[in-house]
């Protein structure tokens, strides 16, 4: 006859064996059991891919850009100058504190802003267009308030 110290054990051990036995002759089905990762890897424990970074901006972005009404003067409000590590607007400059290039005609850039006794911070995506002669700025979060002017590049 079985204790009651024996059964409260054996039968646990029992309960589990039972959950973990398989008594199907289907193989799992493959697709159900891998893990598909960020990075688009199948379980191997890769994690998501790092952006790829830069330390100055590429140099397709460089230059003077102004909007299609604009005359690329200094004076122009919607004239946009940059140079590999900072970027100088109207009333305002921007030090580049990190760049993420997404590809040869798009990057995402964050600065350090200051203008008019004022200091924020602003990230942009900026994507070449028409060879390289049309750059459209537009915001990076979606919660802000941006409308992307197209920006010529100036001669």
């Amino acid at each position: 006859m079985m204790t009651r110290k024996a059964f409260s054990f054996a039968l646990p051990m029992v309960l589990l064996a039972a959950a973990c036995s398989d008594n199907s002759d289907t193989p799992p089905d493959p697709d159900a059991t891998m893990t598909v990762e960020p990075d688009g890897g199948i379980g191997d424990g890769a994690g998501p891919l790092e952006p790829v970074t830069a330390d100055t901006v590429p140099a397709a972005f460089l230059g003077v850009w102004d909007a299609g009404s604009g005359d690329c003067a200094p004076a122009s409000l919607t004239r946009m100058e940059i140079l590999p590590t900072t970027f100088q607007f109207y009333e305002s400059h921007g030090d580049v504190t990190r760049i993420e290039v997404d590809s040869p005609e798009k990057i995402v850039v964050s600065l350090a802003m200051e203008g008019e006794g004022e200091q924020w911070q602003m990230a942009r995506m900026f994507t070449l267009s028409d060879n390289g002669q049309t750059l459209t700025p537009s915001a990076v979060d979606p919660e802000e308030q941006f409308e992307p002017t197209p920006l010529t590049k100036c001669e």
